[in-house]
């Protein structure tokens, strides 16, 4: 029997397997029209077949870039009774009254040795809003500046999850970046609807080393905190399907995708042809 809350194993693997296989063969399908640049002078005369494997590879790791994130997690989240939400919907307002809070709580968080949560951050910004509705009647909603959108938009039990996916490699000071990303995306959210209940995280899909996510990228992701301003790999998965297991099956769908749909020779035919 199948727990309600919880997106089971197969169709977990199912949704998985259709994904990975139809953006590795879309990727094909364009490259085979466009074609992939493999040239560079240096390393062509140094190591031309090394320079040749890692130019496919960057192509169709580009390809795949946050779409295919994107949609198994807005497939997942289906499947586990989200609503997907048009990111369309997501409204910037055409006023920066109060972007001195959004400075303030830059410079709080940055600059204090002690993780600050966002918590007072949206507190102080509610009452603004709410203090100063008569106002801000007038403001009209204009499509975010870029940069300041959002990849995910889902509501479920009465609550807003707006989601902002990342590569989990992170440069020095990525997190500085991240953590004003977060506050605009709660200013745009609470300016519209400020009794809306709202959560705003940073999702980085899985965690490419062989240590525990934090330690890995210490310092780089600071002042981020972990469950409140980001998810990581299992933790983020379980909360979106309710299974426990889901990151593991999302490894084992992309493998056996690989062998059942032969997604490595789409990448061999590549290097084969510029050989």
């Amino acid at each position: 029997m199948i727990k309600a809350g919880i997106v089971p194993e197969k169709k977990i693997k199912e949704i998985t397997k259709r994904i990975i296989k139809d953006s590795i063969k879309s990727w094909r399908k364009k490259k085979e029209i466009k074609g992939i640049d493999t040239s560079h002078f240096v390393l062509n005369l140094i190591s031309p077949y090394e320079r040749l494997v890692s130019a496919v590879i960057q192509s169709c790791q580009t390809s795949l870039g946050t779409k295919f994130w994107e949609n198994l997690i807005k497939e997942i989240a289906h499947e586990n009774s989200f609503t997907i939400c048009d990111n369309k919907d997501f409204f910037q307002p055409n006023t920066s009254e109060l972007n001195y809070i959004i400075d303030q709580w830059k410079t709080k968080r940055e600059e204090n040795k002690t993780p600050i949560s966002l918590e007072g951050y949206k507190k102080e910004l509610i009452k603004e809003i709410k203090t100063n509705s008569e106002k801000f009647k007038n403001v009209k909603k204009i499509k975010p500046k870029k940069g300041d959108g959002l990849d995910i938009f889902l509501k479920k039990n009465n609550i807003n999850y707006l989601f902002e996916i990342k590569s989990p490699h992170v440069n020095a000071g990525a997190g500085k970046d991240y953590s004003l990303k977060l506050m605009k995306m709660y200013h745009h959210h609470l300016f519209w609807e400020p009794d809306s209940k709202v959560i705003v995280q940073i999702i980085f899909p899985y965690n490419p080393f062989e240590v525990d996510y934090d330690v890995a990228q210490k310092g780089r992701i600071d002042p981020l905190i972990r469950n409140l301003d980001y998810l990581v790999a299992d933790d983020f998965w379980k909360f979106l399907s309710g299974n426990d297991n889901c990151m593991k099956y999302l490894k084992e769908a992309i493998i056996e995708a690989n062998t059942e749909f032969s997604l490595y020779e789409d990448i061999k035919y590549f290097i084969d042809k510029h050989k």
